[in-house]
């Protein structure tokens, strides 16, 4: 007896449609998603989606393709579309394996955001400390950011400064 899943697949279902084109319809009557089905975790029951773009920058993140998470609480309906081809596991893979490296702490793309991230910094005269052997930035010795130089990789026990450093973050491109 095979178990099944709130999205009325098999596990065996699920194993089959990795990399077959998917519409979740959201509870809070969103657009649709559709993506490529990356993945479905199964304790959470969270479904990871590759989508394609049409419209990209390489030198940008996102580029051509983009990994939507999407938590099960929000999923009103899964579909998965057997009907038309999709994308190889393998293909798959490579691509999620890729955008891996780019947040990887050596990285050309963590290596240029780490500048860009100094940079906001020392425009607006505010004191930071860095090093290039040590991936993280220190703002006012109070706030320390760490690869991948997002709002959620700050580290500061001052609210004020936290909320200050989260503001100038939300500056910089993803």
């Amino acid at each position: 007896m095979s178990k099944t899943s709130p999205y009325n697949l098999t596990l065996e279902q699920i194993e089959e449609s990795l990399g077959k084109l998917c519409t979740i319809k959201l509870k809070n009557n969103e657009k649709d998603l559709k993506g490529y089905l990356y993945n479905i975790d199964p304790v959470t029951l969270t479904i990871f989606l590759l989508q394609i773009e049409t419209d990209f920058n390489e030198n940008e993140l996102p580029s051509r393709y983009k990994i939507l998470v999407v938590m099960n609480h929000a999923v009103l309906e899964f579909k998965v579309n057997n009907e038309e081809n999709g994308i190889s596991r393998h293909i798959l893979d490579d691509v999620v394996d890729r955008r891996i490296e780019d947040f990887e702490n050596e990285s050309e793309r963590m290596q240029q955001r780490k500048k860009d991230l100094i940079l906001l910094f020392e425009s607006n005269r505010i004191q930071i400390t860095y090093t290039n052997d040590d991936p993280v930035v220190h703002i006012l010795d109070r706030a320390h950011i760490s690869p991948p130089y997002v709002i959620s990789s700050i580290e500061c026990n001052n609210e004020i400064i936290l909320q200050r450093v989260k503001e100038m973050m939300a500056q910089l491109p993803i």
